[in-house]
């Protein structure tokens, strides 16, 4: 085999590589994928059973957990699973007693082009200034929060999904 058969044979064939006109052309679709999400502010809603801000008192055991380098800690009710917590990054910085005052600053939900209405969120602050991220629920389902009594539903419709 001489010498140039030997380089055209290991040569890419142009049809299989990219252009740069056709990843010129993928550059907008991309960003328009990109500017399909956002956050939707609930404070006021009404399609949650709680308007912020406002001061709620826990009347379950919760805890707060750092995730991986997140800066804001997030609120878990107890008991809880923590099988995969190593996994996640997940760890507990402390125990919050039943009767411990939250305040919720802000409701909100994330939506993207991909989920759909996404996770419904309660950022508060704790009376030492901690700030915390409560994930409520997603769609329009909600769970019971740490600051619920046990006569609410484990799981609820709420119209903030639709």
């Amino acid at each position: 085999m001489d010498k140039d058969a030997n380089v055209a044979a290991r040569r890419p064939r142009a049809a299989t590589l990219p252009t740069t006109l056709q990843i010129a052309a993928l550059l907008p679709c991309v960003a328009l994928l990109a500017a399909c999400q956002g956050k939707d502010d609930l404070s006021a809603s009404g399609c949650l059973p709680l308007r912020a801000p406002a001061q709620v008192v826990l009347v379950q055991e919760a805890g707060l957990y750092t995730v991986r380098d997140a800066k804001t800690l997030v609120l878990s009710a107890h008991p809880r699973d923590s099988v995969n917590d190593g996994f996640h990054g997940t760890q507990l910085v402390r125990t919050l007693a039943p009767g411990t005052a939250l305040n919720i600053d802000r409701l909100q939900q994330a939506w993207g082009f991909d989920v759909g209405k996404g996770r419904i969120s309660a950022f508060g602050t704790l009376a030492g200034g901690e700030r915390y991220e409560y994930g409520w629920g997603g769609g329009n389902t909600i769970g019971r929060a740490p600051w619920e009594p046990a006569s609410v539903p484990k799981l609820r419709t709420v119209a903030c999904g639709d």
